[in-house]
């Protein structure tokens, strides 16, 4: 499978080294300079699976550059629409429903699927460095877009979970935001995920 991920940062470093491992993986970015990437519009092109691991805030200017190329295939969104609001990071999307759907709204002919944003990068590349497999849900309204994006969090190492329609897209993000809090103020730093717990019986 063709995987591009528009973005350099963390989150598209770690899932580029995951994913090539099975994959053909190029990274779309502006301004060209590895052999690794490529323009986000000839990436769009090239793929069969696009993931948008940029900051919210490029995400209007990504869209134009991939608008011709997504009819059809799965636009998996990693993003967070984190920002400052009255001092402090909070989610600053604006407007109903959550910034998956916005981005939907963008790109009417893709298929958007909320994942891989419920975590911090340092556990992409291997979710396996933590003690328990941690929870990764994908939100979406297309079955099989969401499927893929099922199968990559596996291969990732993460207990990949359908969430649901791509409404729930605003749980996930706010999900995110309590990862991001702890990670950042609260007690346990950027060395933990969610994980579930299941029951040990299944009749109970």
């Amino acid at each position: 499978m063709k995987i591009g991920i528009i973005g350099r940062g963390s989150v598209a470093s770690a899932l580029s080294a995951r994913f090539a491992q099975r994959h053909e993986v190029r990274l779309g970015v502006r301004k060209v300079s590895d052999p690794s990437e490529a323009p986000i519009g000839e990436v769009g092109l090239w793929s069969d699976v696009l993931l948008l691991a940029t900051p919210w805030d490029a995400e209007e200017d990504v869209c134009q550059s991939i608008a011709d190329h997504v009819a059809g295939k799965p636009v998996i969104d990693a993003t967070n629409p984190v920002g400052m609001r009255n001092g402090a990071l909070d989610l600053v999307h604006e407007g109903p429903g959550s910034a998956a759907e916005s981005l939907q709204a963008r790109l009417p002919a893709a298929h958007v699927v909320k994942c891989f944003n419920q975590i911090g990068a340092e556990f992409m590349d291997d979710a396996g460095k933590l003690a328990s497999a941690p929870v990764m849900f994908a939100a979406g309204d297309d079955a099989a877009a969401k499927n893929i994006a099922l199968s990559l969090a596996t291969e990732a190492g993460f207990e990949a979970v359908d969430g649901g329609p791509l409404s729930n897209a605003r749980h996930l993000e706010s999900l995110a935001m309590l990862w991001i809090w702890s990670a950042a103020k609260g007690p346990l730093g950027r060395t933990f995920g969610f994980a579930l717990s299941h029951s040990k019986s299944k009749d109970t």
